[in-house]
């Protein structure tokens, strides 16, 4: 009995307690509460019921498997009416399991604070179309007289539980708090992301003079993907639809863990075929399923698991790659890897547990600094094999400098000797086949002439002046002999010597010479063959002046004039005014002309040998040599 009484006394004061604290509370609304419940129904994609009766759920609400589908909306009615008398209230969400509509009354809050950014101002424009990022804190404002909050998933949830944390007071209660946990959750993602878009450009300037070297290009692509994906998934909003939206966070998970095992891959030199074709196999395989879970509208949690699924057995593979090549690498360069590797697999872990359920759903997520980690530490390590590379490929440039160098050296002293040896032996050669040209000439010119007049005084068949005109023309072909010897061969100096040497016996026969050379001749020279035919045939054709024509007057002219085509040509007449040539001496057949006509064709001359036309009398012989440039 004594008993009863003493629990009952107990009862008594702690109901007075209560009571007493009670009566001392703070005036609702006063500071800021957490919101610990909150009515949940369920709507089909259509607007329907779906599923149980609108029932009243505890915050943090875990949501069965069921209730995870792209075909249901879930809805949550929050109760706010302990603030619906304050001016400037506002109501925080935490974190929500998906992309989430907010509105009061039918009309949508607005968002007070946007990512990084917190301010208490009027605040973005409120859309009907507007979805919030469900990872990211936001802070709405509250209409005076609210008493109600509708929040409504929009599309499947990315983790096991619907509303993770609300919380409901004066804005400037509200504010610090919201703070802290943007900072705590989305930190330095932004620069982060910029840090890894700059490395990921750096990549893609090394790569493009490097063309082989892909595994600067796919880290390129990496540091693109992820990088972007800070950018993106970092925001309060949600551009475009929600579940696509979801989709391609998935997707871009999965891209850059192929991109990145692909950019070890090369590196290691693991770049046969069929290692890349695993590689594009399951990658292509993950993103069908994306593509087959939206045409068919369902399934889009089954391609989300494999793909993450085939990401993280991605991160596994590249590091037992990495382990079994590892002497391919610098022992700091491949402990690196392997410890951001072991790092970004243990945030895998966490975020996939975090995912599951076996984690709270307060807990920020740790992937995203997991592949940050992985992807600078691989270009820190990309960069250094570039710049050990470049200074290789410098020292390589240098010593192969040196042996051009010395190699050009004695390319030059061989050329040198070589182009001595070839000079000796052409100026051997030529003075052999001067020698043969003069023996030649000596014996069908100088020494037939010698022996026609020696067997002429044998038979005593010649009379003085036919002997000594033998011996005249004998001496002017040793003259022409000697002159054809100069090496220079210029043709107004020959035409010079044969001058002197021809004046004094055109006066004694009574010719008289005009001499007429164009100033055009000054740049003629000719070879010694050359030189030595068209003194021979002019010596011909004066030959037959003194001896036949009969003429009191000799010209010569001279000079080069322009041929077709852009070419010239040598051209020298001799002229009489004698009798001209006879029928029989014109034939074809006549021993002088043939002489000439045969010398002229030796250095690719044309000859003409015309009489005058009528009434003038006398002969003309024109040579015409055409004249290189």
């Amino acid at each position: 009995m004594g008993v009863r009484w003493q629990g009952l006394l107990a009862g008594l004061a702690w109901a007075a307690l209560a009571a007493g604290s009670a009566f001392a509370a703070p005036a609702p609304c006063a500071g800021t509460q957490a919101v610990a419940g909150a009515e949940r129904s369920v709507w089909s994609t259509d607007s329907a019921p779906a599923g149980p009766a609108p029932e009243q759920v505890s915050v943090p609400d875990r949501l069965p498997l069921a209730l995870r589908s792209e075909h249901l909306r879930i809805r949550y009615d929050i109760d706010v009416s302990a603030c619906a008398q304050v001016p400037a209230a506002a109501l925080w969400v935490f974190r929500a399991g998906a992309p989430y509509r907010v509105q009061a009354g039918g009309v949508p809050l607005r968002l007070l604070s946007a990512n990084q950014r917190a301010r208490t101002g009027p605040g973005e424009t409120a859309d009907m179309d507007s979805s919030y990022n469900g990872r990211i804190p936001a802070l709405f404002a509250l209409p005076p007289g609210t008493t109600s909050v509708v929040i409504e998933l929009q599309t499947l949830p990315y983790i096991a539980t619907g509303l993770v944390q609300l919380a409901l007071g004066p804005t400037h209660a509200l504010l610090p708090q919201h703070t802290d946990a943007v900072r705590d959750v989305v930190g330095y993602a932004d620069a982060a992301s910029g840090v890894v878009l700059v490395l990921g450009l750096m990549a893609l300037l090394l790569w493009l003079p490097r063309r082989r070297d892909l595994n600067l290009l796919w880290l390129a692509a990496a540091c693109a993907l992820w990088g972007m994906r800070g950018l993106i998934y970092y925001d309060n909003t949600v551009p475009g639809r929600p579940l696509v939206y979801e989709q391609l966070n998935a997707v871009n998970a999965l891209l850059a863990a192929a991109t990145i095992t692909a950019a070890v891959l090369h590196l290691l030199r693991f770049s046969q075929r069929f290692y890349l074709s695993v590689l594009a196999g399951v990658t292509l395989l993950a993103l069908i399923g994306f593509g087959a879970a939206e045409l068919a509208q369902r399934g889009a949690i089954v391609a989300r698991s494999v793909a993450q699924i085939a990401g993280t057995g991605m991160i596994c593979w590249l590091g037992v790659a990495i382990w079994r090549r590892r002497q391919l690498l610098a022992r700091r360069h491949a402990a690196a890897l392997l410890a951001c590797l072991a790092v970004l697999v243990v945030c895998v872990v966490h975020d996939l547990m975090v995912v599951s359920g076996a984690l709270p759903p307060t807990a920020n997520a740790w992937v995203f600094w997991g592949f940050v980690a992985v992807l600078v530490g691989y270009a820190l390590m990309s960069g250094e094999y570039v710049v050990m590379t470049l200074g290789r490929a410098e020292r390589s440039n240098e010593e192969l400098e040196r042996r051009v160098a010395a190699k050009s050296g004695e390319l030059e002293r061989s050329y040198t000797q070589l182009r001595n040896t070839e000079i000796a032996s052409a100026r051997e050669a030529a003075r052999a086949q001067e020698r043969e040209r003069l023996l030649r000439e000596m014996h069908d010119g100088l020494g037939a002439q010698l022996m026609t007049a020696l067997r002429g005084v044998e038979r005593g068949a010649l009379s003085r002046e036919q002997l000594a005109q033998s011996l005249q023309d004998g001496l002017d072909e040793l003259r022409l002999l000697m002159d054809s010897t100069d090496t220079s061969h210029y043709l107004p100096a020959a035409l010079a010597a044969w001058r002197n040497r021809w004046d004094a016996r055109l006066a004694a026969a009574g010719v008289q010479l005009e001499w007429q050379m164009d100033d055009s001749l000054d740049q003629v020279n000719l070879g010694s063959e050359a030189a030595l035919h068209v003194m021979r045939i002019l010596q011909e054709a004066t030959t037959n002046v003194v001896k036949h024509s009969r003429a009191k007057r000799m010209t010569l002219r001279a000079g080069v004039f322009p041929g077709p085509e852009g070419t010239h040509r040598l051209q020298i007449d001799i002229a009489d005014d004698g009798a001209g040539l006879a029928g029989q001496a014109a034939r074809s057949g006549a021993r002088g002309l043939k002489n000439m006509a045969y010398r002229a064709g030796q250095i690719g001359a044309q000859l003409e040998v015309v009489n005058h036309a009528p009434p003038a009398t006398g002969c003309l012989v024109r040579l015409v040599l055409p004249m290189a440039d």
